[in-house]
């Protein structure tokens, strides 16, 4: 057979030119021509069996994920490495562990450094794709628009399921509907208009998130249907640690008043009251919170729907996953936060045909951090260096010969402040947790021959080689991933214009007790007396000193400082205060003995002196470290105590903030403690700072 020269040199010069075109289409399995749609759904503090398919719950319907799941992948053992919402977030959008992203709890505002650790939105959006962020953000609290997403939608915090204030690409609408079923209408707006280019869309449900509260049209599901009892419902926590025990001797209001001086004699009760089933046990309505998960459902299958009308279905991926697992009972326990399985287990599925077969079942585990490395490979992105997690598409091809054969899961003190910092280490066998900072039992589990977690098998002496090597292991995956005790801040400090340096200064010896307009000062039965010292402040019968709320006094912004010189003589008190339960704090004397409190919404967070100060002068300095989150006390020279604010105050409303020298400050911090008994005994100066003071310079300012 003879070719024309021409057409024989042509399509050699086509063949070498296509071959490189081909050959990157072959590893990414049957050749991926478009860039992929990106579909991320991720619902709040689902377990990982709380879906039709899984069979947990017998009577539960999830017609489009099992759909999903059908035709997709099922990773059946997936994790979180940090079982909160808003460490497990940034974590799914870095693909970075909480370490290293810097958002290692809930409660402290934390926010994720775009500059610093991008999403994985940050980096589509520079590779073409349109992104749109739907739904909970959480971190900071805020709901303005982050970098990274061209179309934005979000609520504040945790958000409501009716009623919601909404940003929208920077303004502000209010939504009266219910939630999921909105964020699911934002959603498909969203897909409509940018179906003929490559989109992401990541959309972040309020549901299953208590309080469970489903749509009007699901919450009469289920009514005549039991819930199947856990087989650790009557785990007695014997060979549990002491601290765990916390959990049932506690009721909610002392949880989150907890005060160090009290954490050993709450410790030390040992017994626990076991309710029978399903008696309610403070974990919720599991109905109802089930219920809650139908919305999301039906969101789902009108997404497949759309996708389907506009023929792009098998060019996107679609990704169902929880940020992180839901105790419904198990050890007598709610809420999440622990090492246990049913808090670090998610669900996970994944629908994209072109790389994954239908109803494929993948074993191996798989983290939250392993979600924003898949993404970049599947849009043929380059994965940063930075990534902790690992591209899944390996797996999909049936590669498992390098994948991890454990992984760290770590937890922070957060807003139930009796559960200590926790390491742990899970293999495909074993689990392996300790809690650093207390002396107290670890936990070892066979998660094999027993899912239930209820056989502790640490200090066991024929499974000390398998602890001491797990112990190991666990300390070789803290230094691989970067872990910290303490973890910075990743998000710059920033207090605008607000004044800094010395704000106000009331030297007693040296002032008029009479108001003093300029300064918007008022002295209430207060009057001078001369000790051995100077002339102070006597503050008997109901005495009090109001500084006028003012914007510089405002403790949330920098670094304030309280400064008192103070001689009581009676041995409650309240010395300053300002604010309320909602956002306050106080300076105060019980049993003679000085402390601090910093309130917000209702959480009190005490600093507990050390000496008995009546009749004598001290000299007392309370710290608030807002960009640290941390408050500290000291007196007399003395660093007395410092603490992590994990409900950081907030700006004091201007109507409640005057500042109260002598008694607190009308609304009551702590009204059932300190807050009711009046100052007794001398002041002889209250300063304020906003400055940021070394320890060494404020233990030798307090001398």
């Amino acid at each position: 057979m003879k070719f024309h020269k021409y057409f024989y040199s042509t399509h050699i010069f086509w063949l070498l030119f296509c071959m490189p075109v081909l050959c990157v289409g072959q590893t990414k399995k049957k050749g991926i021509v478009e860039k992929p749609n990106i579909i991320f759904v991720l619902v709040d503090d689902l377990r990982w069996d709380a879906m039709g398919f899984v069979g947990r719950y017998p009577f539960l319907k999830t017609p489009h994920i099992d759909k999903l799941r059908k035709e997709g992948v099922h990773f059946k053992n997936a994790y979180c490495t940090n079982s909160l919402c808003a460490p497990s977030r940034a974590t799914f959008l870095t693909g970075m562990f909480p370490q290293t992203n810097g958002v290692n709890t809930n409660q402290e505002g934390r926010e994720l450094n775009p500059d610093k650790t991008p999403s994985f939105g940050q980096i589509l959006q520079g590779e073409g794709y349109q992104t749109a962020f739907i739904g909970k953000w959480h971190m900071a609290e805020s709901n303005e628009p982050r970098k990274g997403w061209d179309y934005w939608c979000s609520f504040p915090g945790q958000g409501q399921y009716f009623g919601n204030n909404l940003n929208i690409n920077g303004n502000n609408i209010r939504n009266e509907g219910y939630i999921t079923d909105e964020l699911n209408k934002y959603t498909l707006d969203f897909i409509d208009e940018n179906a003929d280019k490559p989109f992401c869309v990541y959309l972040s449900h309020k549901a299953a998130h208590a309080p469970f509260t489903p749509a009007d049209r699901d919450k009469n599901l289920y009514t005549n249907d039991l819930v199947p009892e856990p087989a650790s419902w009557l785990d007695n926590m014997e060979n549990k640690p002491s601290w765990q025990r916390t959990v049932t001797v506690m009721n909610a209001d002392q949880r989150h008043r907890l005060r160090e001086k009290d954490l050993a004699k709450i410790i030390s009760q040992k017994n626990r009251k076991l309710t029978p089933w399903p008696a309610k046990t403070g974990v919720g309505n599991q109905k109802d919170y089930l219920r809650t998960l139908t919305a999301v459902d039906d969101g789902l299958g009108e997404i497949y729907d759309l996708l389907k009308k506009k023929g792009i279905l098998e060019n996107t991926i679609i990704v169902f996953a929880g940020d992180n697992g839901f105790f419904q009972g198990e050890h007598g326990l709610g809420d999440k936060r622990l090492a246990y399985n049913e808090s670090m287990r998610i669900p996970l599925i994944m629908r994209y045909p072109k790389l994954a077969n239908a109803n494929l079942t993948i074993s191996e585990m798989i983290l939250n951090a392993d979600i924003a490395p898949t993404f970049l490979e599947m849009a043929g992105v380059s994965i940063p260096a930075q990534m902790q997690g690992k591209s899944v598409v390996p797996l999909l091809h049936g590669k498992n010969e390098d994948w991890r054969k454990s992984f760290l899961f770590t937890y922070w003190t957060d807003l139930v402040y009796f559960i200590p910092r926790i390491t742990a280490i899970r293999t495909e066998k074993y689990l392996y947790s300790t809690t650093p900072d207390i002396n107290d039992i670890d936990e070892l589990y066979d998660v094999v021959n027993d899912p239930a977690e209820l056989n502790n098998l640490s200090k066991k002496p024929e499974y000390s080689v398998i602890e001491n090597n797990l112990k190991i292991e666990l300390e070789q995956l803290k230094k691989e991933t970067g872990y910290k005790a303490d973890v910075p801040r990743p998000d710059a400090e920033f207090i605008g214009n607000v004044k800094k340096g010395k704000l106000l200064s009331i030297d007693f010896g040296d002032t008029t007790l009479n108001h003093q307009p300029e300064n918007d000062i008022s002295f209430n039965r207060v009057v001078l007396s001369k000790d051995q010292r100077r002339v102070s402040g006597s503050f008997y019968d109901s005495a009090t000193t109001v500084i006028k709320a003012r914007p510089d006094l405002d403790a949330s912004k920098g670094t304030f400082i309280i400064e008192c010189l103070v001689k009581p003589e009676s041995p409650e008190g309240i010395i300053a205060s300002c604010g309320s339960q909602q956002d306050g704090w106080a300076i105060f004397l019980e049993n003679g003995v000085p402390g601090f409190v910093v309130a917000h919404d209702k959480h009190l967070q005490f600093i507990d002196g050390q000496s008995n100060i009546i009749n004598k002068w001290s000299h007392i300095i309370a710290v608030i470290e807002n960009y640290n989150n941390v408050i500290k006390f000291f007196a007399d020279g003395k660093l007395i105590g410092q603490r992590k604010m994990l409900l950081p105050i907030q700006s004091i409303k201007s109507s409640a903030g005057d500042i109260y020298l002598g008694q607190d400050a009308g609304s009551m911090i702590d009204p059932n403690g300190v807050s009711v008994h009046y100052f007794k005994g001398l002041i002889q100066s209250v300063s304020f700072y906003r400055e940021k003071m070394q320890d060494a310079r404020l233990i030798e300012l307090s001398k």
